[in-house]
């Protein structure tokens, strides 16, 4: 069942004719919010209370080249806990360390400058019900039609299920619809869903591209710039 909260779905789109304008699909961490610090700790000290010490490195390449979820199941693997009971150690911390979550640099002005040369915004996201209060204290909720969070219990990437969740209620026609991302999981998520795929890669990122990407940025302000010479 779809949760009422954490949405910030407007009026439904009527069925009928596409939207004629471009819509992103963002991810959050490490995309538009500049959180893996904060995710690295947390699941650094989640392994720590299970005697388990990783260098901060191996933990952070472990959650960005993978997930968070695929860290747990390594972590249960070694340690012989219950990955839910992993994971509730680790959302604790990580609730107790969000108000260290800042957004990526550009992220807020692409964001607005994209809505004016009329594009519309969505947030698919693995995080939780953490993703609507910080995405408000960082002031751009309410650039975002619908944040999709892993409240709704929808398929985990890199399923596109998510992403064909708001394709369908929105009406949004998929080759002018793009799925933003920093991850590989990101990129496989939107093929799955015939979605365009869009790959944010910042400076130094242990991620490398797929080859399946339709464009690669190292900026997000190259998005606005891009859409705006189309």
């Amino acid at each position: 069942m779809i949760p009422e909260s954490g949405k910030r779905a407007e009026e439904e789109t009527t069925q009928g004719d596409r939207q004629e304008m471009t819509a992103y699909i963002w991810d959050l961490d490490g995309t538009l919010l500049d959180s893996y610090e904060v995710i690295t700790e947390a699941a650094a000290l989640t392994a720590a209370d299970e005697g388990i010490h990783d260098p901060s490195g191996h933990v952070l390449k472990a959650v960005k080249q993978g997930s968070v979820t695929a860290y747990m199941q390594e972590i249960s693997s070694r340690c012989g806990k219950p990955v839910g009971e992993l994971f509730e150690q680790y959302r604790q911390y990580t609730h107790r360390l969000d108000d260290r979550i800042r957004l990526i640099s550009g992220a807020k002005e692409t964001l607005e400058e994209l809505q004016v040369l009329g594009a519309e915004h969505f947030v698919y996201t693995h995080r939780g019900s953490s993703s609507v209060p910080i995405l408000k204290r960082l002031e751009i909720l309410d650039c975002f039609r619908e944040v999709v969070t892993s409240e709704y219990g929808l398929a985990k990437k890199p399923s596109g299920e998510g992403v064909r969740y708001l394709l369908g209620k929105y009406n949004l026609d998929p080759e002018k619809t793009w799925y933003v991302g920093d991850r590989t999981l990101d990129v496989l998520c939107a093929k799955d869903a015939g979605v365009r795929a869009l790959l944010y890669l910042e400076p130094d990122t242990c991620v490398s591209a797929t080859g399946r990407e339709d464009r690669i940025v190292h900026d997000l302000r190259e998005i606005a710039a891009k859409q705006a010479g189309e």
